[in-house]
């Protein structure tokens, strides 16, 4: 008989698929679009020092630890690598536009900050200690071996997917050819990841699946050519799986919980839930707890910084 906390080894033609078997409770805190500034920074890093103590399994992270009009500099990169590398607790990060696709308003090179991000979070383990749960990182498919960033693991048989679908419409600018070829390259490589992360959960019934992308994709219209691809794979997927589904992402600042992706015939997928972080200019959380043997697994609330004496 397997133990409580027994690792299984799925093994497919393809990869292994680690799942953890485990059906106890837990819950994370997700943030994201924060700091912004310098007063912001301080604010966060009390959010981060208050939350330590706390049962959180791990931080999230949904990308944008900077505005988007500094410099897109080293030291703006390594300052919140040393943060993180600080934080007891993994962290849970996807790249936002800020950090890389929108650099060129600052007379950055968008391609040569990406490199960067993904040499400083994801390729230095010691930064997101992403190994203490287990992920499993796409780029281990030689086919895509750049996107590191892109990673899955299963907790309590929970399945989390992490994919860089990001903010300014996902680098889709048909004026700027090398944003092209770098769009069409790392959508490929997410569409990949997604379907085989979808067929997985299928296969194995897990209890249900997060996906974690820092856009705003306008799940109501979805007019964006950045995101069209991902929409779709969403709403085949959320046609043969009807467990639930939460995404959480950031992006447009709007502190959120709803149900916005329709069908063919105007019905929303009631399995389905949107959750957007705060953002700029309020430095919050959202506290998410996972309970897999409920119907609807997940329970939200909002985090707030507490109150100190000298800041009533």
């Amino acid at each position: 008989m397997l133990g409580k906390n027994a690792i299984l080894l799925l093994i497919t033609v393809n990869f292994i698929f680690p799942c953890i078997a485990e059906d106890s409770d837990f819950r994370f805190l997700a943030v994201g679009d924060v700091p912004y500034s310098q007063e912001q920074y301080g604010q966060f890093l009390r959010l981060l020092s208050q939350s330590k103590s706390e049962d959180f399994a791990f931080l999230m992270h949904i990308g944008d630890f900077k505005d988007g009009s500094t410099e897109c500099s080293d030291a703006a990169l390594e300052k919140i690598a040393l943060v993180f590398q600080a934080y007891p607790k993994p962290i849970v990060y996807t790249p936002g536009d800020n950090e890389w696709t929108d650099c060129h308003r600052t007379g950055g090179d968008p391609i040569e900050r990406l490199q960067k991000l993904r040499e400083l979070f994801f390729q230095n383990p010691d930064t997101l200690r992403l190994h203490q749960l287990k992920v499993e990182h796409q780029n281990r498919n030689p086919q895509f071996k750049a996107y590191i960033e892109n990673y899955r693991f299963v907790k309590s048989n929970v399945l989390f997917i992490a994919t860089h679908i990001v903010g300014s419409n996902n680098n889709y600018r048909p004026d700027h050819p090398p944003s092209m070829e770098e769009f069409n390259r790392r959508n490929g490589a997410n569409l990949a990841f997604l379907k085989e992360s979808f067929a997985r959960a299928i296969e194995q019934k897990v209890s249900a699946i997060v996906v974690m992308i820092h856009a705003n994709p306008d799940f109501e219209a979805g007019n964006s050519q950045g995101f069209k691809d991902f929409l779709l794979i969403m709403r085949r997927f959320l046609t043969k799986y009807h467990r639930p589904v939460i995404c959480i992402h950031g992006d447009s600042h709007y502190f959120r919980i709803d149900k916005p992706l329709v069908d063919d015939k105007g019905l929303s997928y009631l399995h389905f839930t949107r959750v957007e972080v705060f953002g700029w200019p309020n430095v919050a959380g959202v506290s998410i707890s996972v309970d897999p043997t409920s119907a609807e697994v997940f329970t939200y609330y909002p985090y707030y910084l507490k109150q100190t004496p000298d800041r009533k």
